[in-house]
């Protein structure tokens, strides 16, 4: 039998913030409902903490058609959620959130399946839109202005019906647990493609006019994978995600990111 619920650990990665306003709202649903809540940056946390809290919350932005590496890393390395031996019922109880502009193909089945695995059940999901800022989308994938305010109301409900699910996980000998439906077809293969060392092959590299750069380190500083050192001009590390916030922000343009051979391919 799992304890009472009383404290939630709402664990985040968010490149734009987004998701951090997502997890912000159902972090308010939640202390609506009287639980002790701490929010936290993905990169930020030790796994081992998800140990002292009785709820899971972890949530993420979708980037090419799944979760990032760094979240399922993260999950790796989680503390198992009940001891060796315990019984089925006492797996403890969380929760996924996601942002995406575009589709999110199978990304919430893939973090049900990996936190099962570390002894977690996830009681419930909440996905909504976020403005995608990604270079190589078309228009018709953006959704401007979003999460809108309506979506972040939906997020605070969303955190104040956590802690009844959580009962129900409690009390109830079967708990339903939430069902994804599978996404096939071409999308379903880039979101395979489109990983580990196979990312070069597809798309440009981030390489730096150092004549322009003027080391200023705002790339460095706000590179949400933590995968840029000032060597002395910014070298990206193979913990890139892949999302090319340094180009887009980057105050000299100094990132020479060259989209023109993707764009005639996809007519953007």
């Amino acid at each position: 039998m799992t304890q009472e619920v009383h404290s939630a650990l709402v664990v985040y990665f968010s490149q734009t913030g987004n998701t951090e306003q997502v997890a912000e709202a159902i972090g308010r649903g939640l202390r609506g409902r009287g639980l002790r809540v701490r929010h936290a940056k993905l990169l930020e946390t030790r796994p081992e903490e998800a140990a002292e809290y009785d709820l899971l919350g972890l949530g993420t932005p979708v980037f090419y058609y799944k979760e990032p590496l760094l979240v399922r890393e993260f999950i790796r390395r989680l503390p198992r959620g009940v001891r060796l031996g315990s019984p089925q019922a006492a797996r403890k109880p969380a929760f996924t959130f996601i942002t995406h502009g575009g589709n999110p193909v199978n990304s919430l089945a893939r973090m049900q399946r990996q936190l099962a695995r570390r002894c977690y059940t996830v009681v419930n999901s909440f996905s909504c839109h976020g403005y995608d800022t990604y270079p190589m989308h078309l228009r018709g994938f953006r959704e401007w202005g979003a999460p809108t305010a309506q979506l972040l109301r939906d997020a605070e409900g969303f955190g104040e019906r956590l802690t009844s699910e959580c009962r129900w996980l409690r009390e109830e000998r079967r708990f339903a647990l939430p069902r994804y439906k599978f996404v096939g077809g071409k999308y379903f293969l880039f979101s395979h493609l489109f990983q580990g060392g196979r990312m070069k092959r597809f798309f440009p590299p981030q390489r730096v006019n150092e004549s322009l750069c003027t080391r200023c380190g705002v790339c460095a500083r706000n590179c949400p994978a933590q995968a840029i050192a000032l060597d002395p001009y910014p070298r990206v590390s193979d913990a890139c995600i892949w999302c090319y916030l340094c180009e887009r922000i980057c105050p000299w343009q100094a990132f020479a990111v060259d989209w023109s051979h993707l764009r005639s391919r996809m007519n953007c």
